[in-house]
């Protein structure tokens, strides 16, 4: 009898751990609606996460209490987004500051390429 209420109870946790989660569902995309591969999707505080496949698409276990996700991808700004009632996140990322050309002499003074008296390296 000891060994069924150890079993029963071993069991009635296992399944109020696995039902105390849920799973968000989503696709990222920019802002011309195209699916962006590799973004990273963070819940905030944990070190929960995941990156989108080929397809734009995640999928991430969070605990019921909900949470922040964070949202990031190369070359877009990054979003922090509450996670609500709804298991479909769809998350839009604005494309973020572009680089421009600096050029950095040997005695750190920048300085526009075409000025320089000799030639310059672009990486």
């Amino acid at each position: 009898m000891k060994k069924f209420s150890l079993l029963l109870g071993m069991l009635f946790l296992v399944v109020c751990v696995a039902f105390s989660q849920r799973t968000i569902t989503g696709t990222i995309s920019d802002d011309k609606g195209e699916t962006l591969v590799g973004a990273s999707v963070l819940l905030k505080g944990t070190t929960i996460g995941t990156v989108s496949d080929v397809d734009g698409k995640y999928s991430l276990s969070v605990p019921n209490e909900g949470g922040t996700f964070i949202v990031s991808y190369t070359g877009h700004t990054t979003l922090e987004l509450p996670i609500g009632v709804s298991n479909i996140l769809d998350v839009k990322l604005d494309q973020g500051v572009l680089l421009t050309e600096t050029v950095v002499t040997a005695l750190g003074i920048s300085k526009s390429d075409k000025v320089l008296g000799y030639a310059a390296q672009q990486v």
